[in-house]
């Protein structure tokens, strides 16, 4: 593995680009990130029960909707995410906070990863790895 800014993983066999940042400990996921494999109970891209709805003639992009709602609601997360707690950590934009964690399975280079990651508000990427997850990442590939 070279030194790259970012790495290109797997997902349920959906491909993700995070953003590597090695002078960051922590791993950090973007809500908007979450959102897209509908974490909460509620099925956030759902169609109405009977897929009725008001026609838009003149459409806008909506970005907290980017995705077709079927697709989305097709994946299972059941071995993607777990709520695993909150933790005090720095967060991107350099503020403490009381974080909520996500432990990440993933897929890189055909070896399977599960890091946790911060839930930060500030983040505009989908997801940052630090320096810790880095290491053990680059340690496997390596092998």
């Amino acid at each position: 593995m070279t030194e790259k800014d970012e790495i290109f993983i797997q997902i349920k066999g959906i491909g993700f680009t995070l953003l590597l940042d090695k002078r960051m400990k922590h791993n950090f996921i973007s809500p908007a990130f979450l959102a897209f494999f509908n974490l909460e109970e509620r099925q956030m891209y759902s169609l109405p029960e009977n897929n009725i709805g008001e026609v838009n003639t003149n459409p806008v992009y909506d970005n907290l909707q980017p995705f077709l709602p079927d697709y989305v609601d097709s994946i299972s997360t059941n071995d993607v995410f777990h709520y695993i707690g909150k933790k005090i950590g720095i967060c991107r934009n350099n503020r403490l906070r009381f974080c909520k964690v996500f432990m990440l399975r993933f897929e890189y280079e055909r070896h399977t990863f599960s890091f946790p990651f911060l839930l930060d508000k500030s983040l505009n990427v989908p997801a940052i790895l630090g320096f810790e997850s880095y290491n053990k990442l680059r340690k496997t590939v390596m092998k």
